[in-house]
C-alpha cells in the first residue's frame, strides 16, 4: 500500500479548484435532489488511500449493507471538481467523503454546491463533544456542524534537544525567548534555522497560533481579514529581525533543500504541525533516534496561555443527496472518526479525544524521541487558536503569504508593510469566493 504523505493533503491548486469554483458556478444545486451513488441503492464511499482498509473493515463487519468504495487522491481541489461534474449532471454524488484538506468543507457547504449535509441533528451531541475542544471549528459555520474531523495537526515547538544542550541554550516558553534563541544560534552557529516561514507553515504555524484573523469564518459568507490588528503585527515583529539573520527560512520544509539542513545539523528548533514527528524529522530530514523532543507553543506577549496553530488533518463529510442511505452514512462516519481501536492505530493525531489518548501511548514508548512527546502534543491539541477557519479561498490564502510577506522576508523587506499587500490580497481572494470580508 502507497504510504501516505501529510505534506501532500495541502497542496496549494488554484487552477483545479478556480476549475471547480466555476464549474459548480454553472450546474450548482441547493441538495436533496438528484441521484446520490450510482442509482444502485449502495452507498457510494470516496476515501483517500490511508482511509481505505478501515472503510472495508466497515463494509466486512456489515455484510447487509452493499456499499462501494472508491480511493481518491489526497490532492487538494479534487473532491470540490467531482462534486461540481456531478452538480451538473444531478448523479454520482458520493454518500461520504474524506477530505484531506478540511478547508473544503466550505467550498461544499456553501449553497453554490450544496452538497455537505448539516450533522447536528444526525450526531449527537454527546458525540460530537467527545471530539478535542476546538477541533469541530473548522466544520462549524453558522452555528452548524458540517463535517467531523477524522485527525488534527496542532502545531507543538519541535526542536533538536541534543543540539540545544550541546550549544547551551534553553528551550524558549516565550516567543520572545525563541526570538533571542533564535539569533544567538544564527551568530554563533551560521545556517541553523529555527522556524520555516513558507506558506501554510508560516501562516498557519505563526499566525495562526498568535491569533491573526486571516480566515476567521463568521458564516459560509462572511469572514473576517484584518492584519492591522496586535495579533498580526506581534508576528511581523517576532519574525523580521530572524528573517534578515537567516534564523527563520522561506524554504518549505517538505522541499529537498530543507531535507538538507536536517542532514547538516542544522534545524535547532521547528514550530510545526504533529505529525511533523513521525513523517519528517526521521524519514525526510534524516535526523537519529534519541534527539527530536516537543515543548509547547512559546506564549504571545501578554498572554499566558500557550496557543496552537493548525497545518493539516481531514474531515468526514455526508452528502445532502444521501436520501433514504443517509443514516448508514452518519453510521459509517461516526464509526470512522470515533471508534477507539480503530483511531489508535491511525498515522496522525485523532480528533476524538478518547482515541487520541489510546494513540498517544504508543507514541509515549516510541524510541526515536529524545523525550516523550505526548505531553506537548496533547497540550496544544486542547489549545486551538480560535478564529482559523475552513475558506474557500485557500490555495490564495497560502500563495498570497509566500508573494507578500515570504517575499519581503527572502528581500530583507519590511513585514509590517508586507501585511498590508497581504491584507489587499486575501481580502481580494475573500471576495471573489463569495464572500463578505468584515474587519
Amino acid at each position: 500500500m502507497k504510504r501516505w504523505r501529510p505534506g501532500r493533503s495541502w497542496r496549494a491548486a488554484s487552477l483545479t479548484v478556480g476549475a471547480a469554483l466555476l464549474l459548480a458556478g454553472c450546474g450548482g444545486t441547493g441538495g436533496g435532489s438528484g441521484t446520490s451513488g450510482d442509482g444502485k441503492g449502495e452507498l457510494l464511499v470516496w476515501v483517500d488511500n490511508t482511509r481505505t482498509p478501515a472503510a472495508q473493515q466497515y463494509e466486512k463487519a456489515h455484510p447487509g449493507l452493499k456499499m462501494r468504495i472508491v480511493t481518491i487522491p489526497p490532492d487538494a481541489g479534487y473532491v470540490p471538481t467531482k462534486v461540481s461534474l456531478a452538480n451538473r449532471t444531478r448523479s454520482g454524488w458520493p454518500d461520504v467523503v474524506f477530505l484531506a484538506n478540511p478547508a473544503e468543507a466550505a467550498t461544499l457547504a456553501s449553497d453554490r454546491f450544496g452538497y455537505a449535509a448539516p450533522l447536528d441533528g444526525l450526531v449527537p451531541k454527546s458525540v460530537r463533544d467527545g471530539f478535542t475542544p476546538g477541533s469541530l471549528d473548522t466544520c462549524t459555520f453558522g452555528g452548524k456542524t458540517y463535517c467531523l474531523r477524522n485527525d488534527i495537526a496542532p502545531t507543538v515547538l519541535w526542536h533538536d534537544a541534543k543540539l540545544m544542550k550541546s550549544y547551551g541554550y534553553e528551550v524558549p516558553k516565550t516567543w520572545a525567548e525563541y526570538q533571542r534563541v533564535g539569533l544567538k544560534a544564527a551568530e554563533e552557529h551560521p545556517g541553523t534555522v529555527v522556524g520555516a516561514i513558507n506558506g501554510k507553515y508560516g501562516a498557519g504555524v505563526y499566525f495562526g497560533s498568535s491569533g491573526c484573523p486571516t480566515r476567521d469564518t463568521l458564516s459560509l459568507t462572511r469572514v473576517r481579514v484584518d492584519l492591522t490588528r496586535q495579533n498580526c503585527t506581534r508576528v511581523a515583529d517576532l519574525l523580521q529581525p530572524m528573517a534578515r539573520a537567516k534564523a527563520v527560512t522561506t524554504v518549505v520544509p517538505t522541499d529537498p533543500a530543507f531535507a538538507k539542513l536536517g542532514k547538516e545539523k542544522k534545524i535547532l528548533m521547528l514550530p510545526g504541525p504533529a505529525w511533523f514527528g513521525d513523517f519528517m524529522f526521521g524519514p525526510a530530514f534524516k535526523i537519529p533516534a534519541g534527539r527530536i523532543a516537543a515543548a509547547p507553543m512559546p506564549t504571545w506577549p501578554g498572554e499566558t496561555k500557550s496557543y496552537a496553530g493548525q497545518v493539516g488533518g481531514g474531515a468526514f463529510l455526508v452528502s445532502a443527496h444521501a436520501g433514504d442511505r443517509t443514516k448508514q452514512a452518519v453510521d459509517l462516519v461516526r464509526w470512522m472518526t470515533t471508534d477507539v481501536a480503530l483511531q489508535a492505530k491511525q498515522p496522525t493525531y485523532p480528533a476524538f479525544a478518547a482515541a487520541a489518548q489510546k494513540w498517544g501511548e504508543a507514541k509515549s514508548e516510541d524510541p526515536y524521541y529524545a523525550a516523550d512527546p505526548m505531553p506537548a502534543l496533547t497540550a496544544s491539541a486542547n489549545a486551538l487558536r480560535p478564529g482559523f477557519g475552513a475558506v474557500r479561498f485557500e490555495a490564495a490564502w497560502q500563495t498570497s503569504f509566500n508573494d507578500t510577506v515570504g517575499k519581503a522576508a527572502d528581500s530583507g523587506g519590511d513585514l509590517g508593510d508586507a501585511l498590508k499587500s497581504w491584507q489587499d490580497k486575501l481580502a481580494a481572494a475573500a471576495r471573489t469566493s463569495a464572500y463578505t470580508v468584515g474587519r
